[in-house]
């Protein structure tokens, strides 16, 4: 697939990385920060937005990279993309993003307009391909027309050497070039929620449960019995984010999301999520739930409904919120944690240093991608009927 051959291994990482990938190409530090602006109350996504720009702008180099090679080796590239592209969507999977995106973006498309552009009837492709050429082809006229002719040049080294377009590049394929950056940036700044969301979630509720002093094991497995968490157990109804284990027989478990006022439904669901009772090790134990969130819906029925089940709700937007986390232990669990001797004017300084040695690549998983939108099952391989991508959660 000439397309794949083009765009660079690098920009893929970027696409197609998992979570630990994902954060050490961005930079550990750079996720720390965002973790220790969450914990003192900052919203995750005025956190997250220098990450998405970073990302943004691998991605956008990426495909720069695939014009600059594609006009310096291929004749009549600009002419040959749409063809090239639809090709490579066809014999390629959604789920495969770091091939089958860069293919999109050169016709223009997202995520989200491919359900509603394309389907997976041969016709219409053909048509949207040609009314896209002539929307292009428009276009590059009326900016001649209204700014003037244009030239220019792209190049790329290889090996000390310059190489450049065949051609001088003309409005016409300056329109494609900065069509396809249009739909990377829509792209990739789309798919953001559900990425950073998911991502966020494992590496603040690992930080905040070792800045309060419990030891990270993989699953409840561990032959360490006493002050230790896991990240993401299904032992029992439904998958929870994170468990801790005070002693065997004492646990309690935590749900975390990025979830807004907005949200009263997720927040129901949520506090419906967990029975009372889980299995660990064949023994019964009692469990005390936690729902961590960005902010609690104002109904009297949220508040109401986590009375009923003893669910304890924790609000990320308040300022130092581990310290009520710690402060809820304590009453639930008769867990002291050394955070509750740290005075108000010494927090910010006590979480930094805290979380500075923490490891929190340990806390994602190495196999999993990053959690995107997939419009259709990786069984089918092109352009069924999509399911809506929206993400209720991440909410302001």
């Amino acid at each position: 697939m000439i397309i794949d051959d083009l765009f660079p291994e690098k920009g893929k990482l970027v696409l197609n990385a998992n979570g630990k990938e994902f954060i050490g190409r961005l930079g550990v530090e750079a996720a720390r920060k965002v973790i220790l602006g969450v914990l003192q109350g900052e919203n995750i996504r005025r956190q997250t937005e220098p990450l998405t720009r970073r990302r943004v702008a691998i991605a956008t180099g990426a495909m720069v990279y695939l014009f600059a090679k594609g006009w310096a080796e291929i004749d009549g590239f600009t002419e040959k993309l749409s063809e090239q592209a639809l090709e490579q969507m066809i014999h390629t999977t959604q789920s495969n993003k770091a091939a089958f995106w860069p293919a999109m973006w050169l016709i223009g498309l997202t995520g989200k307009s491919i359900q509603n552009v394309l389907r997976s009837n041969s016709a219409m492709r053909k048509s949207y391909i040609q009314d896209f050429e002539n929307a292009v082809e428009e276009a590059s006229i009326r900016c001649q027309e209204d700014f003037g002719p244009i030239s220019m040049n792209l190049g790329y080294v290889m090996d000390g050497e310059l190489k450049q377009n065949i051609r001088p590049l003309e409005w016409k394929d300056i329109a494609r070039l900065s069509t396809a950056i249009g739909a990377t940036t829509l792209t990739i700044r789309g798919s953001e929620k559900s990425t950073y969301g998911k991502l966020f979630e494992r590496l603040i509720m690992g930080s905040v449960l070792t800045i309060l002093g419990f030891r990270h094991v993989e699953n409840a497995q561990s032959t360490k019995l006493k002050k230790v968490f896991w990240l993401s157990d299904s032992s029992d109804v439904r998958e929870c984010d994170a468990t801790i284990r005070l002693r065997p027989g004492k646990l309690a478990r935590f749900d975390i999301g990025f979830i807004g006022k907005g949200n009263p439904e997720i927040m129901k669901d949520k506090l419906t999520r967990y029975a009372s009772e889980i299995k660990q090790s064949s023994i019964a134990n009692l469990s005390q739930t936690f729902i961590i969130v960005d902010r609690m819906p104002d109904t009297a029925r949220t508040v109401n409904a986590a009375l009923r089940s003893g669910t304890e709700i924790i609000q990320m937007s308040m300022q130092f919120w581990a310290i009520e986390l710690a402060q809820k232990l304590k009453t639930r669990l008769g867990y002291d944690s050394e955070i509750l001797s740290i005075p108000e004017d010494q927090l910010s300084d006590y979480l930094e240093r805290k979380l500075q040695p923490i490891p929190i690549l340990d806390f994602l998983n190495t196999t999993s991608t990053l959690k995107e939108p997939v419009i259709q099952d990786e069984a089918q391989p092109y352009l069924t009927d999509a399911v809506d991508d929206d993400d209720e959660e991440f909410d302001e």
